[in-house]
């Protein structure tokens, strides 16, 4: 099976994993929304951002190392799946000595017990079979499909239960605990190999992991710097507007592109050492990725209130402005994560930590001068600087490969201005405040933007090979589509 093959396979069992779990999860949102107050999801917020900056802090980035790495034998993945465990005990054992001082520092009790409840979450993801990454490295995605999608099913019903029981916070705190616990036993269930403690060669690893540390804290913090920011400028009420604008925003990123995005690490580290065909593998993900984030980008932008009224409710109307706002955060986002794996790829881990360190002083600066802004303003700046900074990153990336930036950046470009333009004709259709007119909207969209960039493949597949794979594909795609009907 060629490379581009399994590669397509394994982004589709990424994504169909992605799908039924934020489908569940969308579904969750959407009751507890309804059940739970903005208080409510600002304690979460707050929590899960101690809580996930805590597990990155202690990430010795064992996925990316065992992906890209040469060799992973048996005592390569013990010794990486030892280290990141030590870390984490280390870290847990630290966050239990801290909770006076969280206490102290938001002064809410709610933030403090939810917090203590979700430490032992990081051990538990700690202990997760290491065979699962060596999957993922010989892109095999079976058995990691089978996980997620029983291990959503079972958190989502318990998330459910309790918030229609309880109509408290708690239920989602129960739900990320009940997660992580099936996530645990289905891999060692699913996974005949059993990791051992072991310590073999770790200064080797640990010269990988010691910038994977400080690259990971400086990217989650770069990345929750506005989250951290609204937690102490403004209300709870106002954070957890902001964290659902933020969740259904940003979703299509973290769900659907992120593990589309996952084999890219394994498909450039086998070309690393080919400048023109990594080059060409760069542009042509870049292209992909613009082609799936673009739709989404502009759909949300133009129908952002529609969209918050009749999935949310009228009771979050407040949140609409926001999620508008962080639009183009939703590209930045999608675009960083193809950059971040191939200088992973290249093993120049240090490229990416610096663009961390510069770009958080950058956007934590600017935030941090613009406390007065009204919620919405204060968004929409930090989705500017967002954007600019990964424009600055693609650059350095095209420079590291040796690719046009020119190009890349026309790639990108190119979906984008067909899906505003299909997005600016859809919106004529709400001739009414219904859901029926969104919806037909959003088929009118569709049909549009898919069209649009089916003609666009073809005319430029004559000039570029990038577009004349999309096109070949596509092309196979609608067949293989129509037969299957025909057999029906």
């Amino acid at each position: 099976m060629s490379t581009a093959k399994k590669l397509f396979q394994s982004s589709g069992l990424l994504v169909g994993i992605r799908f039924f779990q934020r489908s569940l999860g969308l579904i969750s949102t959407l009751i507890l929304a309804r059940l739970l107050t903005p208080s409510d999801f600002g304690i979460v917020a707050v929590a899960a951002l101690i809580i996930h900056f805590s597990e990155v802090l202690s990430n010795t980035g064992i996925q990316q190392y065992l992906v890209q790495s040469e060799d992973a034998s048996e005592e390569t993945v013990n010794t990486a799946w030892t280290l990141n465990l030590l870390l984490k005990v280390s870290v847990c054992v630290l966050l239990y000595l801290l909770l006076p001082g969280i206490s102290w520092f938001y002064e809410s009790p709610n933030i403090v017990f939810a917090v203590g409840a979700l430490i032992p979450v990081i051990l538990i993801r700690a202990i997760m079979n290491p065979e699962l990454h060596v999957q993922r490295r010989n892109l095999n995605y079976g058995v990691i499909f089978k996980i997620g999608v029983i291990q959503k099913l079972i958190s989502f019903l318990v998330v459910v239960v309790i918030a229609l029981l309880t109509q408290s916070f708690w239920a989602i705190i129960a739900g990320d605990i009940v997660s992580s616990l099936v996530s645990v036993a289905l891999s060692y269930y699913y996974c005949a190999r059993r990791p051992g403690l072991s310590m073999r060669n770790a200064s080797r690893q640990w010269g990988f992991s010691k910038w994977m540390l400080a690259r990971g804290s400086l990217g989650y913090l770069r990345a929750q710097a506005d989250t951290l920011l609204i937690s102490q400028f403004y209300s709870l009420a106002q954070l957890g507007k902001f964290n659902i604008a933020r969740e259904f925003t940003i979703m299509p990123a973290n769900e659907i592109i992120k593990p589309a995005v996952e084999p890219l690490l394994a498909m450039f580290s086998s070309v690393r050492t080919d400048r023109q065909k990594m080059a060409q593998q760069v542009s042509l993900a870049l292209l992909v990725i613009s082609i799936f984030t673009a739709p989404f980008v502009a759909f949300i932008h133009q129908f952002y209130e529609p969209i918050v009224f009749y999935l949310l409710g009228k009771n979050w109307l407040e949140a609409a402005p926001l999620m508008q706002a962080m639009t183009p955060l939703l590209f930045a986002f999608a675009l960083g994560g193809i950059l971040n794996n191939v200088c992973f790829a290249l093993a120049k881990v240090k490229i990416v930590f610096w663009y961390d360190a510069v770009s958080l002083i950058l956007i934590f600066g600017t935030l941090l001068a613009a406390q007065g802004l009204a919620l919405t303003s204060f968004i929409w700046l930090r989705s500017f600087i967002g954007l600019v900074a990964v424009i600055i990153f693609l650059y350095i990336c095209s420079r590291l490969i040796r690719a046009r930036f020119t190009t890349q950046i026309i790639l990108l470009v190119t979906p984008l201005v067909a899906s505003f333009a299909g997005a600016s004709l859809a919106h004529l259709l709400i001739f009414q405040h219904s859901f029926l007119s969104l919806f037909l909207s959003g088929v009118v969209f569709v049909l549009c933007y898919g069209s649009v960039m089916f003609a666009l493949a073809y005319f430029l597949s004559k000039s570029s090979s990038t577009w004349g794979y999309v096109y070949e594909y596509s092309l196979k795609l609608f067949r293989q589509l129509r037969k299957k009907n025909r057999t029906h």
